[in-house]
């Protein structure tokens, strides 16, 4: 059977919507939490590439953690004095950015570091929280996320993106290096269309092309070369709208199907056969009602991918899923 393409009229409309919609992307208020050295460079670094030029604010966020048995206003002299040098190091980071740079010191307790942080962020009506994990080592996954993460991700009232930060020893890119080519699996929907927005304002900061791949899942009780035809023309019409989208913005966008059984497989060998360092996900707002916070598909690619990932977790409440 004939596969229905796109209304190749209908595709440069939405795809001008989205290409102004992509335009007009700007995190004004970005929220970084100041955690281990390595994290903190990270997220911090890539903040500044988002953050709009004009008027954008990042705030820095210092934990001060006072024990229990303690008053919340203890003195605490030492310590805070290396959250100042600390925060005076990032100060320099941001400097040449062309965004502004507000610091905070917060006094909080083990167990509330999420829930004061994410207070932060909503005094400050952030659009987007970026927190950085670990280098992940040739030998295994190590697990990305500070003990207190989780419950700040789950917490915090705006967009969250993590970053896990370049795999070591493969010569990809640090913190302050230059991206060479986007890896973003297409996802239906408004979660995927922020995605795809998200990948190609990167490209354009980068002037790199993006790979736009759509994996069709073929369920195991169907032959792998089964007829699909809802799911190949739903495929065909995701990554047209995202070569238009591209064009629009000035960005190559090069797209491909992929059948396979599992999504996050799938997703881990196209970055490896591209040369992709660079992926980029959505994370659903259910999945942060998780245990796991993460849906199988994006763990699976956060353990196993040879390039860096970068995440982006929707609240509940925004562009949920249908």
């Amino acid at each position: 059977m004939k596969l229905k393409l796109p209304d190749p009229r209908a595709l440069p409309r939405r795809a001008q919507r989205l290409a102004r919609w992509t335009g007009s992307i700007a995190y004004r208020s970005v929220v970084v939490p100041l955690l281990e050295l390595e994290e903190t460079e990270h997220s911090l670094a890539l903040a500044c590439r988002l953050a709009a030029r004009r008027g954008a604010r990042i705030v820095l966020v210092a934990p001060l953690v006072v024990a229990r048995e303690l008053p919340l206003d203890a003195h605490f002299d030492a310590e805070r004095a290396e959250l100042e040098r600390r925060l005076e190091e990032a100060a320099s980071v941001v400097s040449s950015s062309g965004v502004t740079l507000r610091r905070e010191i917060v006094r909080t307790r083990h167990g509330r570091l999420g829930e004061d942080v994410a207070r932060v962020a909503a005094e400050h009506r952030a659009e987007l929280l970026v927190v950085g994990a670990p280098v992940r080592s040739r030998r295994g996954f190590r697990r990305p996320f500070h003990e207190e993460l989780l419950p700040l991700l789950r917490a915090t009232p705006c967009r969250v993106l993590i970053a896990t930060g370049p795999v070591a020893g493969t010569g990809l890119p640090g913190a302050k290096a230059e991206f060479t080519k986007i890896l973003v699996p297409m996802k239906l929907g408004p979660i995927g269309d922020e995605i795809v927005a998200t990948a190609v304002k990167l490209a354009q900061e980068h002037s790199v092309a993006v790979e736009a791949v759509h994996v069709i899942r073929v369920p195991l009780d169907q032959q792998f070369d089964a007829e699909l035809v809802e799911q190949e023309e739903q495929a065909a019409a995701s990554l047209a709208e995202a070569a238009v989208l591209g064009a629009e913005q000035g960005v190559q966008v090069e797209g491909r199907s992929i059948r396979a059984r599992s999504i996050g497989e799938a997703i881990v060998q196209a970055a490896a056969e591209s040369g992709a360092d660079l992926i980029v996900l959505g994370s659903a707002p259910r999945w942060r009602r998780q245990a796991r916070f993460f849906s199988p598909t994006v763990d699976y690619v956060l353990r196993k991918a040879p390039a860096e990932v970068l995440v982006l977790a929707f609240p509940q409440g925004v562009l949920e899923e249908a």
